[in-house]
């Protein structure tokens, strides 16, 4: 995907997505399953923070295909979960309520950081609030049978061409996600988590939660508080962002595949959102301009007052050129509300 790729990092691929035209929405109504929708993606949530649980799941992103297994419990003091790659390198995820430490085997290398959203399901759906159903449309669509359990199917369907869609496969039994797909206006799958394997019990034994890769020879890394990266914004604004969308971040990071330093922006409705890279090209950088795309992930690039500036998001190709092309320097600065 160009030069965008070097934004993608993380062991799961932890670039978020969204992103659009700012337009007044034309008047709509709710689903008649829309309440029982939420009241199901309400339990999810719970289950999936509460429940002692372990499994398998295989995630599929663009011609990526990763196969990973779960240790879940809720302790005393929080979550505790372990994330474990069954593909490739012996990667491991290690999660303590908001620490994270991630085990490289390859790199030799453990990195300990503030922690990232779970990939594998929908971020925003963990703590969904109404005002999502402005812009998301929410139904119970049926129900089916997956990881050998009788699920209970919901659509979150966008209210605009903008943002992706998603179906999600409910155990009727737990209330936890065996299958998720994100899916294009067609219907089609762009990115899909599905449990091969659940298993939920009284309590997860703490030795399953303990790595299995870490070895003495590793060096540790501690990541950046991300709160440090908030700043007085640099005078860099977007003309045109969709109804519900507000920026929730923006800091200057130095990349490394770059000298020059990154302007960050990242804008949210809350479900969907969108990174906006900023920086000053060196002079033997090749330039980005137009569309790229990596599965779900579209990138557009263009040259803003001879910055380079690039859009990336999990979201229709229409919405990342939208904000590309809104990108504008004011030369004012302001703080950060």
């Amino acid at each position: 995907m160009n030069r965008s790729g070097s934004y993608r990092t993380g062991l799961l691929v932890y670039v978020l997505a969204a992103v659009a035209l700012v337009s007044p929405l034309q008047a709509w109504s709710e689903h008649p399953t829309a309440g029982e929708a939420r009241e199901w993606l309400g339990r999810m949530s719970n289950a999936i923070k509460n429940l002692d649980y372990e499994g398998t799941f295989v995630y599929a992103h663009g011609s990526t295909l990763e196969a990973l297994s779960i240790v879940h419990s809720r302790t005393a003091v929080g979550e505790s979960e372990r994330l474990y790659s069954l593909v490739g390198s012996a990667r491991e995820i290690l999660r303590e309520d908001d620490l994270l430490t991630c085990i490289l085997p390859d790199n030799e290398a453990v990195v300990v950081e503030k922690a990232r959203p779970r990939k594998y399901l929908p971020t925003g759906l963990l703590e969904l609030n109404y005002r999502l159903s402005e812009y998301y449309d929410f139904r119970v669509v049926g129900t089916d049978r997956m990881t050998g359990r009788m699920a209970t199917v919901i659509a979150v369907m966008p209210r605009d061409p903008y943002r992706y869609g998603y179906r999600l496969w409910l155990d009727n039994a737990t209330a936890l996600l065996l299958k998720s797909d994100m899916v294009n206006a067609e219907g089609e799958a762009l990115e899909q988590v599905m449990f091969t394997s659940l298993k939920v019990m009284d309590r997860v034994g703490e030795e399953k939660l303990k790595p299995v890769s870490l070895e003495d020879r590793f060096k540790w890394y501690r990541g950046k508080d991300k709160t440090a990266d908030r700043k007085t914004s640099s005078g860099w604004k977007i003309r045109q962002l969709p109804g519900g969308f507000r920026m929730i971040a923006n800091s200057e990071q130095h990349m490394a595949m770059g000298r020059q330093p990154v302007e960050h922006l990242v804008y949210t409705d809350g479900l969907s959102s969108v990174s906006v890279f900023i920086e000053k090209p060196d002079i033997d950088t090749e330039e980005m301009q137009g569309m790229s795309y990596m599965g779900a992930v579209n990138a557009y690039g263009t040259i803003v007052d001879g910055y380079q500036v690039t859009v990336v998001g999990e979201v229709p190709e229409a919405a990342v050129m939208m904000i590309g092309k809104s990108v504008h320097y004011t030369g004012h600065k302001s703080q950060d509300e």
